[in-house]
């Protein structure tokens, strides 16, 4: 690993050791934070609104409830605007907490000495390790994604086709019945099989790749593909990840489930003419982000426990 001028490792936007508070609440965070208190909410129902005929259109597709019924497609305008949401508000939201990550990572640095003398002070710098994370996270998670969607996929469409070809050669007296349900059951099962396989996969990289964000922020210099292998060599490298990984799909379980019981109770017009539970939604969001942050903070304290017992495991 390359050395760094410890003069380099600490960002200029602090010029003295942050106080506890910072540590907490940094001031440059805080309307950032304000902001993003406000739009989540008012983010997740504009999605659930736009997103909610898709659902039912192709739901009318899989399931009619009248054969003899014709479906129009879906409006242009509709389409265009799921488009437009997806790109800019998505993006937006991201960007916004991706920034809020920054800033937290720059100061909890200050608290971390240099894991050995042989690897450069962590020197996060919040224009450079915000560009570095947003490239770090679409990296990952075409890694994550890559096998789960493609062999679902490729599953998919193999299915759909043999259900087309076995429809088409019904009556042809070689393809009986019981050939085409014999083919149609090996293929599927092979495929489910792999399919399955993928999942395992995908959901292994993305727990084994989650120290990813703390080494992209604090050196922004590193390639994503070493980053992507710093984070799975030191995945298991602290006693702390019997902690760290339960919490975090314990946190995601949450959050999902938080996300449903705010669409289940509310729309966007409720919440724009003001009649829903306002302080129940700012509560929950304020304990999500809480613990989103606590999470972020023990990430750091992982992953500079495994790369200090890395070096003294393997660096003389």
């Amino acid at each position: 690993m390359n050395t760094m001028d410890p003069a380099m490792s600490k960002s200029p936007s602090f010029q003295s050791r942050p106080d506890w508070f910072e540590v907490f609440l940094p001031v440059s965070a805080m309307p950032l934070i304000l902001v993003l208190l406000l739009i989540m909410p008012v983010f997740i129902l504009a999605a659930e609104s736009l997103f909610a005929p898709v659902y039912e259109f192709v739901q009318s597709l899989l399931i009619p409830v009248n054969a003899g019924m014709t479906y129009t497609a879906l409006p242009l305008l509709l389409i265009f605007k799921i488009l437009l949401f997806s790109v800019f508000t998505f993006t937006g939201v991201a960007l916004l907490l991706l920034k809020i990550s920054c800033i937290y990572h720059e100061v909890w640095s200050y608290f971390f000495p240099q894991p050995h003398p042989r690897h450069p002070h962590y020197h996060p710098d919040q224009q450079e390790s915000m560009v570095s994370l947003f490239n770090w996270n679409l990296f990952r998670w075409y890694r994550v994604l890559k096998p789960m969607l493609m062999w679902t996929g490729l599953t998919t469409v193999v299915g759909a086709f043999w259900l087309w070809f076995s429809n088409t050669v019904m009556d042809v007296a070689i393809f009986n019945f019981q050939f085409q349900v014999s083919i149609g059951f090996f293929l599927m099962s092979v495929l489910g099989f792999f399919t399955f396989l993928a999942y395992i996969k995908s959901i292994w990289a993305a727990f084994t790749s989650v120290l990813g964000d703390v080494i992209t922020i604090t050196e922004p210099e590193k390639p994503t593909q070493v980053v992507f292998e710093r984070a799975q060599r030191l995945a298991f490298g602290s006693p702390l990840v019997i902690l760290l990984y339960p919490l975090y799909g314990l946190f995601y379980l949450a959050l999902t489930a938080e996300i449903v019981l705010l669409i289940a109770q509310y729309d966007i017009h409720d919440l724009l003419s003001f009649q829903s539970d306002l302080l129940m939604i700012l509560g929950l969001e304020v304990v999500t982000l809480v613990l989103f942050l606590f999470l972020s903070a023990m990430k750091f304290m992982t992953y500079h426990d495994a790369l200090t017992r890395y070096y003294r495991h393997h660096v003389q």
